[in-house]
């Protein structure tokens, strides 16, 4: 960036590089262990979404959704963003884990891959959403945060191959390595400060 400012350097960080070819087949791989990693998660919750937040779960999600509604009206919308909104009775969970398990699929074969992870995306945020004191894990936020993200790594194009025409762009790139390390390293602080000895004397890996 010969001419710097605000404008050049956001447009330089959401641009792709042109030419760039090394980071290719480590997205493709990436991609793919996102979409099973989505398919696990779909695929567990098939079988447990009723009895969680179904009407005669333990946290019925309609219950959750009417006291949203009364507590911020149409803001409700926007603090629980899921499609539980239009039904949330069983035939509603269950097409929910189903379709985010086609759509994991889908994106393991490389069909359409911004589609899938859009698709899967508001599968799991709407069970995210709604799923109150059953979303509270790390792994689900960190889930939501990769899968958003991927939206903007992954290649265009129904059938993209390796995405040589659709390079990821340098924000979205930086972002999930800067997902990762955060993890790790919060994760990291939380046990040292926690108290345990372990980790405060550095010897939690002797025995890992």
């Amino acid at each position: 960036m010969k001419d710097w400012s605000p404008a050049s350097a956001v447009r330089w960080l959401f641009a792709s590089e042109p030419g760039a070819t090394n980071g290719l087949l480590p997205r493709w791989i990436f991609l793919r262990a996102l979409g099973l990693i989505y398919y696990s998660a779909f695929f567990s919750l098939v079988f447990q979404i009723k009895g969680l937040i179904g009407p005669q779960g333990i946290l019925p999600a309609a219950q959750y959704l009417r006291a949203v509604t009364g507590q911020f009206g149409r803001l409700g919308y926007w603090y629980a963003p899921t499609l539980l909104w239009f039904s949330s009775g069983r035939h509603m969970l269950t097409g929910i884990c189903w379709v985010g398990m086609l759509a994991s699929v889908l994106l393991v074969l490389n069909l359409w891959p911004r589609g899938m992870l859009a698709i899967c995306f508001a599968c799991f945020l709407s069970f995210v959403s709604a799923a109150q004191d059953f979303s509270g894990y790390q792994s689900d936020g960190m889930l939501l945060e990769a899968g958003f993200i991927s939206l903007f790594f992954a290649p265009r194009g129904f059938r993209p191959r390796l995405g040589e025409a659709s390079p990821p762009s340098r924000a979205s790139r930086f972002l999930l390595l800067w997902e990762c390390f955060r993890i790790y390293f919060e994760s990291g602080v939380a046990k040292i400060i926690g108290g345990d000895p372990e980790w405060r004397n550095f010897t939690a890996l002797n025995e890992y």
